[in-house]
């Protein structure tokens, strides 16, 4: 059973020196934050949720495995590359990917309820 512990301490102290070493993953995290509290505010159901959280854990996660994918291209090469820059700036595209998930997923739900507060 200490393996299976091991491994959430392992995770969490990633997870924990990512959010406190990585500026990135703070503002996704924030974000995500935010679209809960938004979420909770707006009564949103259950499904709606799941919606929200998949959105928010599909960002958060690609955020961190881009910056440790940067890292370690980082780790291995101080030189510039170009096959080095097109690895990073294709992680960086999958990152965007899931936030325009993200960004459609809080406008289809968001907005029917915003502008049914303001009518």
């Amino acid at each position: 059973m200490d393996w299976l512990k091991n491994r959430f301490k392992y995770a969490g102290r990633g997870f924990a020196r990512g959010v406190f070493r990585d500026r990135s993953i703070r503002l996704q995290l924030g974000l995500g934050l935010t679209a809960c509290l938004v979420a909770w505010k707006l009564k949103c159901t259950a499904a709606e949720w799941l919606w929200i959280l998949l959105a928010v854990a599909l960002v958060v996660s690609g955020e961190i495995f881009n910056s440790c994918l940067e890292k370690t291209i980082d780790y291995i090469s101080l030189k510039r590359d170009p096959r080095a820059a097109l690895i990073k700036d294709m992680a960086a595209a999958g990152v965007s990917v899931l936030c325009l998930f993200a960004a459609v997923t809080g406008c289809v739900i968001f907005l029917p309820k915003i502008l049914e507060v303001f009518s």
